[in-house]
């Protein structure tokens, strides 16, 4: 299979027929999902879910990769406890023929605001997690161009995780853009990104050793 094709962005090109709204109580985020009469639409399954949902602190210190559970048809549930701070969350779904851009839904837990960063520039090209150490070749990415993000795992055996070999999760900023993407090819740790706008973004690179998912953070400047 080729996972280029599934990539998932938030493009300024399509007018989006299915709205999305988020909301915290007491270690539950609860979401809706319809659409613009208030019917739930079909959600296609997409690398093994209905829901793939992604929340970030407006600073982009904390990152959560969710799967709600279906309480009811447009009705979904994610147990999870978040501490106080503001989180932009991201529904990435797949409605069956209709069109569907994925923005920010702004969660506020709490009182206590967080205030969106300015990403630096430099950055180390290897993490480690738990043991477990990838390095991200030099990136060249420019808006419009296809952008190749390639991983490497130093030999460490990759397991499929949701269908592939790995998942790459890229944010700008402002917490605006949102990418999803996955492997070029389903043997490979390579991803094609594709930017519209310049500026700083953080990637979140997922991949599973053993039985453990392993998150791994980077920032990549995408020029003019």
């Amino acid at each position: 299979m080729d996972y280029s094709k599934h990539n998932h962005h938030n493009g300024h090109h399509a007018k989006s027929a299915v709205k999305t709204s988020v909301s915290y109580d007491n270690g539950k985020i609860l979401i809706k999902v319809e659409d613009n009469i208030g019917t739930p639409p079909v959600l296609a399954a997409q690398h093994e879910k209905e829901m793939h949902f992604i929340i970030v602190s407006n600073d982009l210190e904390k990152y959560y990769h969710l799967h709600p559970t279906k309480e009811q048809p447009g009705f979904y549930v994610a147990n999870k406890d978040l501490s106080e701070g503001t989180y932009q969350a991201f529904v990435d779904i797949e409605p069956e023929n209709k069109a569907y851009q994925v923005t920010p839904n702004t969660l506020q837990v709490g009182t206590n605001e967080t205030s969106k960063t300015n990403l630096e520039g430099m950055d180390n090209w290897t993490k480690e997690r738990d043991g477990k150490t990838v390095t991200l070749g030099d990136v060249d990415a420019t808006v419009g161009e296809e952008v190749q993000l390639v991983f490497d795992t130093h030999g460490e055996k990759l397991n499929l995780h949701l269908g592939a070999l790995g998942h790459v999760v890229i944010i700008d900023e402002d917490v605006e853009q949102y990418i999803h993407v996955h492997p070029a090819a389903d043997d490979i740790t390579t991803f094609i990104a594709h930017f519209t706008d310049p500026g700083m973004y953080k990637v979140w690179a997922e991949f599973k050793f053993g039985d453990n998912v392993h998150v791994y953070p980077f920032i990549i400047e995408v020029k003019e």
